[in-house]
């Protein structure tokens, strides 16, 4: 999905900031308690920001119930507790790095490095939810890597390029262009430009923001906007196809152009 060469182009720094908060979770910007052990153990008993902790423990001879403990000793100072075991903890970053190659897409190499995590179910533990959902960057969008990539082949055209708009308070608040190469990869990632945008009439400036990557880009396959809140509701429901209907159907989505394979799921109760 995502060229191992794509370009980053033109990226307004309030976009890319806005975009991040509403689609990331970072857990470095989350308040982390970190045991480290080795065989049992315990060699770290940090918190993320040095505040001090109810400890209880001086060995980890079994970290779900050692996180789980930790959490709920500590549950108004943390938002996970994080136990490594060093020598798997070695082991799973040397698999990891061991898997990569130079031609894969790297978003399948990323993704390789959340599910490795689930090879390692007593040496990287995590509470409240297993590891592949807690550390790195989780994303917000409440679907799968898998049913992400089939919606890209199913209806986006490959050699196109597609445009995400999200508005708070009359005002662009946020951006996407994506470009697709001829085998529907992703090889350009671009925000819009605010100072091209000569109107704060929503509708007038989605059709400004098309118009310009257009131009710039590409011939656009796909323009979807709609105000924060909606997006936020929308990014939270599973079944995304229904959450598009909805939207389109009280008036809170901005639809143009839309590939006709999408037009006919939409138009598809």
């Amino acid at each position: 999905m995502l060229h191992q060469d794509v370009a980053m182009l033109d990226i307004d720094a309030d976009h890319w900031r806005n975009l991040q908060s509403l689609l990331l979770d970072s857990a470095q910007a989350r308040r982390r308690i970190v045991l480290i052990h080795q065989d049992g153990r315990l060699l770290k008993f940090v918190h993320s920001d040095g505040v001090p902790l109810t400890r209880e423990i001086d060995r980890v001879d079994d970290p779900h119930a050692v996180a789980e403990r930790v959490y709920r000793a500590n549950a108004e100072l943390a938002d996970l507790v994080v136990v490594f075991e060093r020598t798997a903890l070695d082991h799973y970053f040397a698999q990891v790095q061991d898997s990569w190659h130079a031609d894969e897409d790297i978003d399948s190499y990323v993704h390789r490095m959340y599910t490795t995590l689930d090879d390692y179910p007593d040496g990287i533990v995590t509470h409240p939810s297993p590891a592949r959902e807690q550390l790195g960057l989780q994303w917000r969008i409440n679907t799968s890597y898998d049913d992400i990539l089939t919606a890209i082949r199913t209806y986006i055209p490959a050699r196109s390029t597609i445009v995400l708009g999200v508005f708070a308070d009359n005002t662009l608040w946020a951006s996407l262009i994506l470009g697709f190469d001829t085998e529907s990869r992703i090889d350009f990632i671009s925000t819009a430009d605010p100072d091209e945008l000569t109107t704060n009439d929503q509708r007038q400036q989605a059709r400004e923001l098309v118009k310009w990557a257009n131009h710039r880009h590409g011939p656009c396959s796909l323009g979807l906007f709609a105000d924060r809140e909606d997006t936020r509701e929308w990014l939270h429901r599973p079944d995304k196809l229904t959450g598009l209907r909805k939207l389109a159907q009280r008036g809170s989505l901005l639809a143009d152009p839309v590939p006709e394979p999408l037009a006919h799921a939409l138009a598809t109760p």
